[in-house]
């Protein structure tokens, strides 16, 4: 019974990766800030996983740093911060901040989030539903000076920034409040050897104004639409493998995502995990960390074929440390990817 139902969660499980990976990529942009490690930084996909781990707090930090050539074009930060309680509501705090055009642009977000985990299913109570919403602000800003625009470039000298720019910008700065909300299912039955788990979010329901774009205010941010999904598969001497995948819509940009990483015991206090994601059209990410006692640190490297092809050199780094406190050996949780 075991195996068939470790075949069945296979086959569903990769019908959807190839369902996505055939879905026709229609822009290669992105409006908000993204991580490889998304699993690490769980509250930036889905205000529904506040709590919905294996620990009774967690916090994480996560830094992604990207360059092309020499230029500095996006460093992005996050912190959150997570309580789960035994009366059915978990609580989340988020902040988000990136950078991009070395410090010319700014996007800043900060959201509470609030988890209700009451909705069990099954004989054994094995099926959880979990339902969140989030609420903050969202700011933008951007420092035209910093801005090489088409007016300041001279014949035979290129940039000159002292050649003042016709180009006048009404708007440098904007805050709206920002919401979300989402919805989890995990399989939390521990005689299984293979669990699914799958989530769905929307962010940016307040369609916050986007005053760069248009200074009517009829330009709004388009709606984050966000899919993740996976299984936990309890292998030998206590190791997983879990496969997992995302895809994630905002306007008419894309991203779709397919990954698997292993993790291996070591001792009774640590734990070695190494594997990788695909981001479909843009790059191949290894990452490779490891836990000792309660913390857990996180290390990606995205690699771009494509970019290198054309000769352009690129470095993406991501980093992440998160510190936890486990629930109690009786606490029935699924094991859900740690980045």
């Amino acid at each position: 019974m075991a195996q068939s139902t470790w075949l069945d969660s296979m086959r569903i499980f990769f019908f959807v990766i190839i369902f996505l990976l055939n879905f026709q990529l229609r822009s290669s942009g992105q409006v908000d800030p993204h991580f490889s490690q998304y699993y690490a930084y769980s509250l930036w996909m889905n205000p529904a996983l506040t709590g919905a781990t294996q620990m009774d707090y967690k916090a994480t930090l996560i830094h992604r740093n990207q360059n092309f050539g020499n230029v500095n074009t996006f460093s992005t930060s996050g912190l959150s911060a997570e309580v789960s309680t035994n009366k059915n509501i978990n609580i989340g705090l988020n902040i988000l901040n990136q950078t991009a055009t070395s410090g010319g642009y700014g996007y800043l977000n900060g959201t509470v989030s609030v988890a209700y985990t009451g909705i069990k299913l099954g004989y054994n109570e094995d099926y959880n539903i979990t339902f969140g919403v989030n609420v903050g602000f969202l700011n933008r800003r951007f420092d035209s000076s910093r801005f090489q625009l088409g007016d300041q470039y001279e014949p035979g000298v290129g940039f000159a920034p002292l050649i003042p720019s016709a180009d006048v910008f009404n708007n440098s700065a904007s805050t709206a409040i920002d919401a979300g909300a989402g919805v989890a299912f995990f399989d939390t039955n521990p005689l299984k050897r293979a669990n699914l788990y799958a989530a769905f979010s929307v962010n940016h329901l307040t369609r916050p104004i986007d005053p760069f774009v248009d200074s009517q205010g009829k330009s709004v941010l388009p709606m984050r639409y966000l899919v993740n999904a996976g299984v936990s598969i309890k292998l030998n001497n206590n190791m997983y493998v879990i496969p997992h995948i995302l895809y994630a819509r905002q306007g008419n940009a894309e991203e779709r995502m397919a990954g698997l990483y292993f993790t291996f015991p070591y001792g009774n206090n640590a734990e070695f995990i190494a594997g990788g994601n695909i981001r479909l059209k843009d790059a191949i990410v290894p990452y490779a960390g490891f836990t000792f006692n309660n913390f857990t640190v996180g290390l990606s490297y995205d690699v771009n074929p494509a970019l290198r092809s054309t000769g352009t050199s690129t470095n993406t780094f991501e980093i992440s440390l998160t510190f936890f406190k486990k629930r109690q050996e009786n606490y029935r949780g699924i094991r859900c990817p740690v980045f």
